[in-house]
C-alpha cells in the first residue's frame, strides 16, 4: 500500500481488486472496501474519526483521476482508477463469467432510484439477486437504522451496496459491519443514480480524458461547493511534494499490499 496525504491506498488495478475482492467473497471473509476521491481524503484529513473509518477498511481504491494525478506527483504508481460504479459491474461480471451467484441488497439514495438500480443489476447480470433495497434516508441511531441493519443481517448478502454520500455511506459500514452478516460492503456514492437512469454517466471521451468530475459539474452545477476541494487538494498534494524534496524516495505504509 502506498499514502496521499495520509490516506493509504491499495495499489491493485480493476482487474487485481476484482480477484481479491471475489476471493474474499467465496471465502465468506467480511470485507469493507472504500472508493476514495479527493473528497473523501480531505475529509479524512480534517476530521479525526473519519479518517479511523476509512483506515479501518480492508482496501481503500483510488476513486478519482485527482488521486492518480497525486500519485504520479508523489512519485508513486497507481495503476488506474478503480470507482465504485465501475467495480460493482466489473466483480458481477467477473462473478457471471464464473457462473457464480450473488446475492445483492442495496442501501442509498431514494427508494425509487435504489428500487430501480436493483433491476437494473438484476436485468444485466443473470446470477445476481437482489435480496432488498432501501432508501438511504435514515436517521443516525434511530428505530429505523436498527431495523435496517437488522433486516440486512437477516438476508446475509454477499455484497452490500451503500450508496448514502459519504462519510454516511462509510460510517455506516464500519459501524455495522459486525452485525450486518454481509460479506463484502463497499460505499458506492452517486452509483445509483447511473443505474437507475435518474443521471447519465460522463461520455466515455470524458471519462478517457479524466474530466467526468466536470461533466458531472456541467450536469449538476449546485456540486461547485462540493468541486471546491479539488484546488485545495491539488495545493496540499504539491506542498507535500516539497515538503519531502525532489530527490525523496517513495515512502509507503508497513501494511502488506493487497
Amino acid at each position: 500500500m502506498l499514502k496521499i496525504l495520509s490516506v493509504p491506498f491499495a495499489e491493485n488495478n480493476m482487474t487485481e481488486a476484482v480477484r481479491w475482492t471475489n476471493e474474499r467473497m467465496e471465502k465468506a471473509l467480511p470485507t469493507f472496501i472504500v472508493t476514495a476521491n479527493p473528497e473523501i481524503v480531505m475529509k479524512a484529513r480534517k476530521d479525526s474519526s473519519f479518517y479511523e473509518v476509512i483506515s479501518a477498511a480492508d482496501m481503500i481504491t483510488p476513486d478519482g483521476i485527482g488521486i492518480i494525478y497525486a500519485s504520479k506527483i508523489l512519485g508513486y504508481s497507481l495503476k488506474e482508477r478503480v470507482g465504485g460504479y465501475d467495480m460493482i459491474h466489473a466483480l458481477l461480471e467477473h462473478r457471471e463469467y464464473t457462473g457464480a451467484a450473488t446475492k445483492l441488497f442495496l442501501l442509498g439514495s431514494t427508494e425509487d432510484v435504489v428500487a430501480a438500480a436493483g433491476e437494473k443489476l438484476t436485468e444485466l447480470y443473470g446470477h445476481a439477486r437482489v435480496m432488498g433495497t432501501h432508501h438511504g434516508y435514515f436517521e443516525k441511531d434511530s428505530d429505523e437504522e436498527r431495523l435496517i441493519v437488522e433486516r440486512i443481517s437477516r438476508e446475509k448478502p454477499d455484497l452490500l451496496l451503500v450508496g448514502a454520500g459519504n462519510p454516511k455511506q462509510e460510517e455506516f459500514i464500519h459501524r455495522f459491519k459486525n452485525e450486518l452478516g454481509a460479506t463484502v460492503m463497499i460505499g458506492v456514492g452517486g452509483s445509483f443514480d447511473i443505474l437507475s437512469g435518474r443521471i447519465c454517466r460522463a461520455p466515455e471521451l470524458f471519462r478517457k480524458l479524466g474530466l467526468e468530475w466536470f461533466y458531472r459539474l456541467l450536469c449538476e452545477p449546485k456540486r461547485i461547493k462540493r468541486q471546491m476541494v479539488l484546488p485545495v487538494f491539488a495545493l496540499q498534494v504539491f506542498v507535500e511534494r516539497v515538503r519531502r524534496g525532489s530527490g525523496a524516495v517513495e515512502v509507503k505504509s508497513t501494511k502488506t499490499r493487497v
